[in-house]
């Protein structure tokens, strides 16, 4: 099971890490023809527009797997354990639902875009390509948030605890050793 996460892991931020790189590189080349040369390209913005929107998409479950996502803790860390395992598993799993719903109610979409025959206004790409990436993304995130609420409901303390609260005890646990360290 771990070597499939690892796998997933490597193929999501190489897909991102590619396509945020080549977005951007796009748009310094939109740039470079129109302020330099003079001559701007109609296509840049709509294969900059398409390479960003994948890269953030995938990169949502990304920041969730390894907790870079915006939370509000304020209330969370003043909760008893027992009542953050319960409020952490449930969440998750209303976030999962959520993300699920949209994976699939996306699945509609690109079936009457395709259907509909629409395609991109400059490069005359296929519409439907261009959403692909809620289902893929949605996917990965519903896929993300059952993870974390199976952790929360086994009481994994990296779910359970905040961010800050675990970096403090991290930081204590690193001090503690290095003062046994220095008197050895």
């Amino acid at each position: 099971m771990k070597k499939l996460f690892k796998w997933l892991d490597h193929i999501e931020e190489g897909l991102a890490g590619v396509l945020f790189i080549g977005g951007v590189l796009v748009s310094l080349y939109g740039v470079f023809t129109r302020y330099v040369l003079n001559a701007p390209e109609s296509w840049i913005t709509e294969i900059f527009e398409f390479m960003l929107t994948w890269s953030i998409f995938i990169g949502f479950g990304l920041a969730l797997k390894d907790n870079r996502h915006i939370q509000v803790e304020l209330l969370f860390d003043k909760l008893p354990k027992g009542l953050k395992r319960i409020t952490a598993t449930i969440s998750n799993l209303i976030g999962a639902g959520f993300a699920l719903y949209l994976a699939y109610s996306s699945l509609e979409l690109i079936a009457v875009s395709k259907e509909q025959g629409t395609k991109t206004i400059d490069i005359g790409m296929p519409i439907w390509i261009s959403y692909l990436v809620l289902p893929i993304g949605m996917g990965l995130l519903g896929f993300y948030f059952i993870v974390k609420a199976y952790k929360a409901a086994k009481g994994d303390q990296r779910e359970l605890i905040g961010e800050i609260e675990l970096l403090y005890e991290e930081m204590q646990k690193d001090g503690s050793s290095n003062e046994k360290g220095v008197g050895a």
